[in-house]
């Protein structure tokens, strides 16, 4: 058995942080392990290479088949294939409604840009804090955190990038001057972190979390456009997060 301790966080978004939608989504999946990743890649990978063909309009086929995303219509069967198989992984979704968001964080780009910078790292510490509670991650062993997203940038000011600000609420604690609060570290021993940003045409892990983001985003933009109640429809995420 291995002893080396891994996190693997698959993330990508649906929606955006702005005044013309109502809604923006974080979402995707997580595992404990190599091995386990690269398992749950190759179903997924089997799945889209099985159908994709039968989404393709380029004529002739010239073998660059168009990406299969959460928006594509699929026909039920095939979606619930690719369902069927993200659903039974760990899953995490970070739900904002953008109509409680303070109108200074909407009105200003980079405002906008730090919060969500905010959402990924408040997700990432508490897919580490569930790990922790479900004794998946020992806080006295080094861990190795592998977060895989889509290419977005990360829009944090100030002296510290996204990876840096998780490295430091995890491994050092967080001191808030303006709050005159604390947050205690949560991990003990060292944290390394690949923080990744791919093209998701070509990385099957960021379309599975495109697929899971877009789930949810259609989940939750029901619930605040008609009052739906969703909590069935979602309950097999982990981990929930719901901003502001």
């Amino acid at each position: 058995m291995c002893d080396k301790q891994e996190l693997f966080i698959l993330i990508d978004d649906s929606g955006k942080l702005n005044k013309n939608e109502m809604t923006c989504i974080f979402g995707g999946l997580f595992f404990y392990s190599s091995t386990e990743y690269l398992n749950f890649i190759n179903k997924y990978k089997n799945i889209i290479n099985n159908i994709k063909c039968k989404y393709c309009h380029r004529k002739p086929c010239d073998k660059e088949c168009d990406e299969i995303k959460g928006t594509t219509r699929l026909k039920p069967k095939h979606r619930r294939r690719i369902f069927n198989l993200v659903k039974h992984q760990n899953n995490f979704g970070v739900f904002i409604n953008n109509e409680e968001i303070y109108g200074n964080i909407m009105n200003n780009k980079s405002a906008r840009g730090r919060f969500t910078d905010y959402a990924q790292k408040r997700i990432i510490k508490d897919i580490v804090m569930h790990s922790i509670d479900a004794c998946k991650i020992n806080i006295n062993k080094p861990l190795y955190l592998y977060i895989k997203t889509d290419e977005y940038t990360s829009k944090s000011n100030g002296y510290y990038n996204l990876k840096d600000s998780i490295y430091e609420e995890l491994v050092n604690g967080v001191i808030n001057f303006n709050y005159s609060s604390v947050h205690s570290p949560i991990l003990k021993s060292d944290l390394h972190i690949s923080y990744t940003m791919y093209n998701s045409k070509y990385n099957f892990g960021v379309q599975s979390a495109d697929f899971i983001a877009h789930y949810l985003h259609e989940q939750y933009q029901k619930h605040i456009a008609l009052g739906i109640d969703i909590s069935s429809t979602i309950n097999f995420i982990d981990v929930k997060l719901f901003l502001p």
